[in-house]
């Protein structure tokens, strides 16, 4: 983990960016996006350092090159953080909406997670949730990573067990895992090309439209 001081010098370095890149927030908002944008930056970094599939601790090892640059070369850090943070801005602005009635279907959000719950705790869905990762990073899709991969693999899941049953997807997936890579990928590229929003904020928690294409 980056330490206590790193971790509060990166907020208060992005707090100074959100603020001035989108103002007029109350505390929470923007303490909501700074957050947001923590893990963003760590997950980037992760993904373009090529830790992303280190055997040994990914998070740790993004986490301990930023805490490195900070002390050692914070003009270099700085650089890294103009140059994402730009396009971490823009996909805000172009993936992030406020719900209003109607835009999230909750029935569709229970029946993917119902699907994808089999497969949950398993490697296969941990191994397929850091692809997706690396795959929407290298596709410039930088904000609200962790939950748009999340939301690519659980979707994926949907669409196989829509057509058999989970002991059947599991037993195919064994035999083939990359099968979900090569649907996620699909996805991925499908999302990329899409400039619509997303994410749906609705009443301080993130959840997801059935809007999106790439979920059927």
């Amino acid at each position: 983990m980056l330490s206590r001081g790193a971790a509060a010098a990166l907020r208060e370095i992005l707090a100074r960016k959100v603020a001035l890149e989108f103002g007029g927030m109350s505390k929470s908002e923007e303490s909501f996006m700074v957050g947001v944008s923590a893990r963003d930056f760590l997950n980037y970094v992760k993904v373009e350092r090529g830790f992303l599939y280190d055997d040994y601790a990914p998070d740790e090892r993004a986490e301990a090159y930023v805490e490195n640059l900070m002390e050692a070369k914070p003009l270099v850090l700085a650089s890294m953080l103009d140059e994402w943070f730009m396009l971490w801005a823009v996909k805000w602005r172009q993936r992030v909406k406020l719900a209003a009635k109607g835009d999230v279907d909750e029935e569709y959000a229970r029946r993917v997670e119902q699907a994808a719950r089999p497969f949950a705790d398993t490697p296969l869905f941990a191994e397929a949730k850091r692809f997706a990762l690396g795959s929407l990073v290298k596709s410039g899709e930088v904000c609200f990573t962790d939950l748009l991969s999340d939301i690519v693999v659980k979707s994926t899941l949907y669409f196989m067990v829509s057509r058999g049953s989970s002991d059947e997807v599991r037993r195919a997936l064994e035999r083939n895992p990359v099968l979900i890579l090569s649907e996620i990928t699909k996805r991925v590229r499908s999302m990329a090309k899409f400039k619509g929003p997303l994410v749906a904020l609705k009443l301080e928690r993130v959840v997801f439209e059935d809007r999106g294409f790439w979920l059927a």
